[in-house]
């Protein structure tokens, strides 16, 4: 092989060499700047983990199963008025006080607009409470918060709040802790 044979053949594998390479870090500095675009939360991931995700805050959850309804006396309240009815809050805070059901506050809602009659936000632990207040709100859903830690139930009266029942009779009750239609297990929300 001579010395120009020899310098063709290196010129020629080093050529390659550099494309290869160039080819490799290349795609490696695509991927790094796309990873750091997922990562960052300004692409959204490519796949679909539905399974790995908590259900939605805002989907309805179902009873402990068997549960029966606690006495009056022992819920918790905070009362949110969601609507433009002045003193809305007050006079329903009265009015459950007035059954036996403890109202820690009243307040205006400071959240999202809330169409809904009635919105029932509790913990986990809270889950029966909020469904026992259903006796008293017959139309409400029953939300888990993972925000709250205690068994206070938040009542947010929604734009599309009519009535409440004053006295709700032991049926009413029983009734109350049936399920919602289309509420998640609520292992799924305490995972």
């Amino acid at each position: 092989m001579t010395s120009n044979a020899r310098a063709e053949y290196r010129k020629r594998t080093q050529q390659r060499q550099t494309i290869i390479f160039g080819s490799i870090i290349a795609v490696m500095a695509i991927l790094l700047v796309l990873g750091t675009l997922v990562w960052s939360g300004l692409l959204p991931f490519p796949l679909n983990r539905d399974f790995t995700q908590p259900p939605d805050e805002q989907a309805i959850v179902c009873p402990v199963e068997g549960a029966a309804p606690p006495d009056p006396t022992t819920i918790t309240v905070v009362v949110f008025n969601a609507t433009n009815q002045t003193g809305l809050a007050g006079s329903i805070g009265t009015s459950l006080a007035a059954s036996g059901v403890v109202v820690s506050e009243t307040a205006n809602w400071s959240g999202e607009d809330l169409t809904d009659p009635v919105s029932l936000y509790a913990s986990p632990a809270g889950v029966n409470t909020a469904y026992a207040l259903r006796a008293y709100f017959p139309d409400a859903a029953v939300h888990v918060d993972p925000n709250l830690t205690s068994e206070v139930v938040e009542v947010v009266l929604g734009t599309g709040y009519t009535t409440m029942v004053e006295t709700p009779t032991e049926e009413q009750f029983t009734l109350a802790m049936e399920p919602l239609p289309g509420c998640i297990p609520l292992e799924e929300f305490s995972g």
